[in-house]
C-alpha cells in the first residue's frame, strides 16, 4: 500500500496531526475523526500509514504526523461525479508561480468531490484548464490543504507540488497561516468576541454540525467592523479549522450569519429586515454573507510572507450598501466603519 494508490470504491482519509491532537493513540484518534467504535478505528489501522510507514493502533501521535487511512469497500452515500466541460470558468486567479495558486472562489462552488455533490468542483475544473495540482492524498482532492464551504466566498490557495502541499498543510496545522473573514451577522452582538465551543458532527443530519461537549475544541474570534440597528459586520479569525466554524459559533452565539439556511441566518435576517430595500438585497443574496478576505501565508518554496485579499462579492456587497442607505435615510446613521484587519 502507498499514499498514493487506492482500490477501487475505497474511501481515503488524510489527516495532518496538530498540538490539539498530539500524544493520543492511533486507534482513539481515528475512532473520534471518524466517529466509530474503537474496535472498528483498529480494524482501520490495517490500511493505515503514518509518515508513510505502516502504523499501529497502540501508536502515539506526535504533531505533524502524516495520516493516511484507506478504507475499503464502497460508501453508502458514494458520489457519482459529473466532470466539468472544458471551458468551464475558472474562478478568478490572484496568483500563480509554479508552487501555488491563490483564487478567489465564487459563491456555488464546491471545492472537492463529497457526499451529495454532483456538479463540477474547483478540482475538476483547475484539471479542465491544465493546472498541475499535488498528488497528496485521494485523487479528488489533488492540491487541496483547506477548504470553504460551497457558498462561501473569497481566497484560496491551491497546490501544485506535492512538497508545497505537505509544507502548507504543516502550517495550516500548526496555525503559521492567518485567515481573515468578514461576517454579516443578525443582531448587533459585544464589539469584541471570542467564542471557545466544541464543535462535533450533528448526530442526525451527517451534513451539519453542532456545539457538544464531545466535540473538537474549537475558537473563533472576532471584532466588529460596522453596526446597523439590527445586523453586524464581523472580522472573523478562526484559532482552529473545524467545518462550518464561523456558522456554527455564530448561530450558537445568537448572531447567525445572515442568509445561512442551515444554521438561521437566513430567515431570521430577512424576519428583521427594516425596509423593503434592505429586504430585496436580501433576497438577492445567493447563500451566506460570509465571506474568506484575507489569507496570508509564508511561501512554501521562496519562505516569502505573502498577504492576498479578495473583495466582497457583489451580492453582499449589496445587503451592506441597502443597509447603510436605509440607516441615512432614518436618520440613525451606520456606525463609522473601522478599518479592517487593524
Amino acid at each position: 500500500m502507498t499514499s498514493s494508490v487506492a482500490p477501487e470504491n475505497a474511501t481515503v482519509h488524510q489527516y495532518q496531526i496538530d498540538d490539539e491532537n498530539a500524544g493520543q493513540r492511533l486507534d482513539v484518534f481515528l475512532a473520534a475523526q471518524l466517529n466509530v467504535s474503537r474496535g472498528r478505528a483498529q480494524k482501520l489501522v490495517e490500511n493505515t500509514l503514518v509518515n508513510d510507514a505502516p502504523a499501529k493502533s497502540s501508536q502515539t501521535l506526535k504533531s505533524g504526523d502524516r495520516v493516511l487511512v484507506i478504507e475499503s469497500g464502497a460508501q453508502p452515500e458514494a458520489v457519482k461525479h459529473q466532470a466539468p466541460l472544458v471551458n468551464a470558468t475558472l474562478p478568478p486567479v490572484l496568483y500563480e508561480d509554479d508552487d501555488v495558486m491563490v483564487l478567489n472562489k465564487p459563491r456555488d462552488l464546491v471545492i472537492h468531490a463529497g457526499a451529495g455533490e454532483t456538479g463540477a468542483t474547483l478540482v475538476d475544473i483547475l484539471r479542465a484548464h491544465n493546472r498541475t495540482l499535488s498528488n497528496v492524498g485521494p485523487a479528488e482532492r489533488s492540491g487541496i490543504v483547506h477548504r470553504l464551504d460551497k457558498d462561501t466566498t473569497g481566497v484560496i490557495v491551491v497546490c501544485k507540488t506535492d512538497a508545497a502541499h505537505w509544507k502548507l498543510a504543516a502550517d495550516f496545522a500548526e496555525r503559521r497561516v492567518q485567515k481573515n473573514y468578514l461576517a454579516l451577522v443578525c443582531g448587533v452582538p459585544p464589539k469584541l468576541g471570542r467564542i471557545e465551543a466544541p464543535i462535533f458532527r450533528h448526530p442526525r443530519d451527517r451534513k451539519k454540525m453542532m456545539v457538544m461537549r464531545e466535540g473538537r475544541p474549537s475558537i473563533t474570534e472576532y471584532s466588529t467592523v460596522q453596526s446597523w440597528q439590527k445586523y453586524a459586520l464581523l472580522d472573523v479569525d478562526l484559532l482552529t479549522g473545524r467545518t462550518h466554524q464561523i456558522r456554527v459559533h455564530l448561530s450558537y452565539i445568537n448572531h447567525p450569519v445572515v442568509g445561512d439556511a442551515v444554521y438561521g441566518g437566513y430567515k431570521r435576517a430577512l424576519e428583521t429586515a427594516p425596509d423593503q430595500n434592505v429586504r430585496t438585497a436580501l433576497q438577492q443574496l445567493k447563500g451566506q454573507a460570509l465571506h474568506a478576505a484575507k489569507l496570508q501565508f509564508t511561501h512554501p518554496a521562496s519562505g516569502e510572507e505573502m498577504t492576498f485579499e479578495a473583495p466582497l462579492p457583489e451580492d453582499f456587497n449589496r445587503v451592506i450598501e441597502a443597509l447603510d442607505s436605509t440607516d441615512r435615510a432614518t436618520g440613525n446613521g451606520a456606525t463609522t466603519r473601522v478599518a479592517l484587519f487593524g
